[in-house]
């Protein structure tokens, strides 16, 4: 898997890492530097007796390193795989040293202990079945009573809030307003609870005018919600899932590969992480080069746990993607067959008056989308009186979201011309994650305020 340093640092666990990885990059600091078609490997000097051993399985990428860091990767790994990247013919093409070779062994051993074990577990009985579907329905039951439940009490604080106005909601207490998200939290409704304490943000957490009508707007996304909560069984199907997921009910990955697969070459346009405090969140995103269409990979971490290592924006995947069910499809999960492909042909785009008409589509179809991907051809950054936005060719706009404060970054970077941004639009303005230039991905995940 050959990586550009940029996509190399974006593995990095947090910036600190990365610069450290920057600094092992060095030819001085390395020795007995081996390279195969599975593995890269070195010796780092550190600061004890013996040098550190790194190793790299290229197909994942995956990292070993015998320092005591417990972050992953560590700076070793990052530094090695940015020296291979910048001069790989310091590396020699040698057979693996029993150290790498006994690693890459038990990775694979692994790999077919699980198989062995999920085709010994077979199928069961229909009794098992039978059983195990009855728990199932009991909790689900539970749950759906806890939800209806906790939508009571929204409905009521909604309704407060509606006779009393948002124009003095800053001289109120956070407080009132964390608790109600809380509430619903406890009644198993944590969607609905997120959607709520992002709204909450826009009232205490920020200064910019104009608040109430995002809030109003958020607002009447929830109440929608708890509506149609109230309506489920009269939904299409595929919209029922949408109404559950919004509401904070988990797919699970069975239920996506059970879909029927769509196969195409694979583009990672950009990511976007966030974190709630309880669990880390990063979406990943792809476009298919034959199909158009868009799909959204999520990977979570909880606690102090790190992320899984990326999908690298510019890389290309080929292989069968699987939607979960919805009536807008946009998160997938990867069948199979996906692996890493040869360079494509680069994805252009579409003017801003296009975009805009397939977006429309997918809300007409979902009207819970909070977001959809957009890659937008020629466009330029523009500061205007109201803020950054970007312009096409044709005069058309979109306005850049407020919380991104990188207008100048981002208009450096292209020097003022025009170029293909890609982002997501949730209606009102784009948020952009990445952006090419003369050749060169950027990715602008984690530059942003959220």
């Amino acid at each position: 898997m050959s990586l550009t340093a940029e996509q190399i640092l974006a593995l990095a666990p947090d910036a600190a890492s990365a610069k450290a990885g920057s600094g092992q990059a060095s030819m001085s600091k390395w020795s007995g530097l081996g390279a195969s078609d599975k593995a890269l490997w070195g010796l780092c000097q550190g600061s004890g007796k013996d040098p550190y051993k790194a190793q790299i399985e290229l197909a994942g990428p995956a990292f070993k390193c015998t320092c005591p860091s417990r972050k992953f990767p560590c700076k070793h790994g990052l530094g090695l795989y940015l020296l291979h990247a910048r001069d790989a013919s310091a590396f020699s093409d040698s057979s693996l040293p029993a150290w790498v070779s006994d690693w890459l062994g038990a990775r694979e051993q692994r790999v077919e202990q699980k198989a062995a074990k999920a085709a010994a577990d077979g199928a069961p009985t229909a009794e098992e079945a039978a059983a195990k579907e009855k728990s199932q329905r009991k909790r689900q039951e539970k749950r759906e009573d806890n939800v209806a439940a906790g939508l009571a009490i929204l409905d009521t604080w909604l309704a407060d809030l509606a006779r009393d106005g948002l124009a003095g909601l800053r001289s109120k207490p956070a407080q009132d307003w964390n608790a109600t998200a809380a509430r619903l939290v406890d009644t198993q409704a944590a969607g609905l609870a997120a959607r709520l304490r992002r709204a909450g943000m826009l009232i205490y957490a920020s200064s910019s005018a104009g608040w109430e009508t995002a809030v109003a707007r958020e607002l009447g996304q929830i109440a929608l919600l708890s509506q149609a909560w109230r309506r489920l069984a009269r939904l299409p199907a595929p919209l029922q899932h949408d109404v559950r997921s919004a509401i904070g009910f988990v797919a699970s990955t069975d239920e996506a590969l059970a879909e029927p697969g769509h196969s195409d070459v694979w583009h990672v346009c950009g990511t976007h992480s966030a974190d709630d405090e309880r669990v880390s969140r990063r979406a990943c995103y792809l476009y298919g080069q034959q199909s158009g269409r868009w799909a959204m990979l999520l990977q979570f971490a909880a606690g102090a746990q790190a992320l899984p290592p990326p999908l690298l924006p510019g890389s290309v995947y080929q292989g069968t993607l699987h939607y979960y069910p919805s009536a807008a499809p946009l998160r997938a999960a990867f069948g199979a067959d996906m692996q890493l492909a040869t360079t494509a042909a680069t994805p252009q785009g579409a003017v801003i008056d296009v975009l805009l008409a397939h977006y429309s589509a997918m809300l007409a179809a979902q009207p819970f989308l909070e977001a959809q991907p957009m890659l937008l051809s020629e466009v330029t950054p523009q500061l205007a009186d109201h803020g950054w936005l970007l312009r096409g060719a044709d005069g058309a706009s979109l306005a850049l979201d407020p919380r991104f404060r990188h207008g100048f970054h981002l208009h450096a970077l292209t020097g003022g011309a025009a170029s293909a941004i890609f982002g997501l639009w949730d209606g009102y303005s784009l948020l952009p994650l990445a952006v090419r230039c003369a050749d060169r991905l950027y990715s602008l995940d984690g530059i942003d305020a959220r």
